[in-house]
C-alpha cells in the first residue's frame, strides 16, 4: 500500500464504517438513554444544582444570611460555617448547633436538610457547588430530542496512544483554561471522509471525546457534545457510536463548568446522530 501526500496517519485509518450491529442495538440504545435521564434527575444529578460560588482568598462564610461568600437558599441557617482559602490551600469549618453534617469521606462536603454543598477545583481556582435534592425542577425534565438512529454513525476507529506527558490546554464555559492530559487520538472514516479526534481519559474502560460538528449551535448544543467509547482492543481498534453523543451538563444548568471542544475536534461534517439541543443555557 502506497500513500503520497496524505500524512502518515492516513495509511492506518480503517476504511470500514459499518461494524457489525448487535441484534438488540435499538434496545441497548433505548436503555442507555433511559439511564442517562435517570442520572440527570437523580437527587445528586445535575438538575439539583442551585449555586456555584468561587472562593476568594481568606475566609468565605457559608449560609443563607447576607454577605455570605457561599450563599445557600433561604431555607438554610444564616450561618453554617466557612471555607478558608490561603495560598492555594482550602480548609473548612462547620458551625455547631445547626444540624449541619459533614461527609464522612470529605469534611468539606456538607449537608443540611435537602441541601448539599461541596468543594471543587478548576484550573487552580476553588469553588463550592450547592445542590438541593428536593428541587421541584429536578423531576420535571422534559424528553431530550434525539436524531433518528442511524447505524452509519457507528464507526470503527483506529487508536494511537499518546505519550504519558501529552496534554492540551482546554477552555471551559467560564473562560478558564487549564491543561488536560490526552489519552491519544482516534482516526476514522465518516461521510466518506477521514477524521481525527483527540481523546481524553474516560476511566479504565473508556475514552472520552468532546467534539463539535456542522450542527453545533444550530440543531445541537452550541458548546459541543460529549461521547464515551470503549478503550481499543488488541488490534488498536474501537467503535465510536455517535448515536450516543450527548449534551454536556451546561445544557441543563448554569452551575456546571463544562469543557469546550478544541478546534481540532471540530468535525467538518454534520453529525446527525445523538442528542439535539436542549434548553436555553
Amino acid at each position: 500500500m502506497l500513500c503520497f501526500g496524505l500524512g502518515a496517519w492516513a495509511c492506518k485509518t480503517p476504511t470500514a464504517v459499518g461494524p457489525e450491529v448487535p441484534a438488540d442495538y435499538e434496545a441497548q440504545l433505548a436503555a442507555w438513554r433511559q439511564d442517562r435521564l435517570a442520572s440527570l434527575t437523580e437527587p445528586a444529578g445535575w438538575l439539583s444544582m442551585v449555586g456555584l460560588f468561587w472562593l476568594k482568598e481568606g475566609d468565605n462564610p457559608c449560609g443563607s444570611g447576607a454577605y455570605q461568600g457561599v450563599t445557600l437558599p433561604p431555607t438554610a441557617p444564616a450561618y453554617v460555617g466557612k471555607y478558608t482559602l490561603r495560598e492555594g490551600v482550602v480548609t473548612c469549618e462547620i458551625s455547631t448547633g445547626n444540624e449541619v453534617r459533614a461527609d464522612s469521606d470529605d469534611a468539606c462536603a456538607m449537608s443540611w436538610g435537602s441541601l448539599r454543598w461541596y468543594l471543587l477545583e478548576r484550573g487552580g481556582r476553588y469553588g463550592v457547588r450547592v445542590q438541593d435534592t428536593l428541587l421541584p425542577s429536578r423531576i420535571r425534565l422534559r424528553a431530550i430530542e434525539n436524531f433518528p438512529t442511524d447505524v452509519s454513525y457507528r464507526v470503527v476507529a483506529q487508536w494511537e496512544k499518546s505519550n504519558t506527558t501529552d496534554s492540551v490546554l482546554m477552555r471551559n464555559v467560564l473562560d478558564m483554561e487549564y491543561p488536560v492530559p490526552v489519552a491519544g487520538k482516534l482516526r476514522f472514516t465518516l461521510a466518506n471522509r477521514q477524521h481525527e479526534l483527540v481523546a481524553l481519559d474516560g476511566g479504565p474502560e473508556e475514552l472520552f471525546l468532546i467534539f463539535s460538528d456542522q450542527t453545533t449551535g444550530d440543531s445541537t448544543y452550541g458548546g459541543g457534545r460529549y461521547l464515551y467509547c470503549p478503550r481499543p482492543d488488541a488490534k488498536g481498534q474501537t467503535i465510536i457510536d455517535f448515536n450516543r453523543a450527548y449534551n454536556p451538563p451546561c445544557a441543563f444548568t448554569q452551575f456546571a463548568t463544562c469543557l469546550l471542544p478544541r478546534a481540532e475536534n471540530g468535525l467538518p461534517v454534520p453529525v446527525l446522530a445523538g442528542e439535539k439541543t436542549y434548553g436555553d443555557h
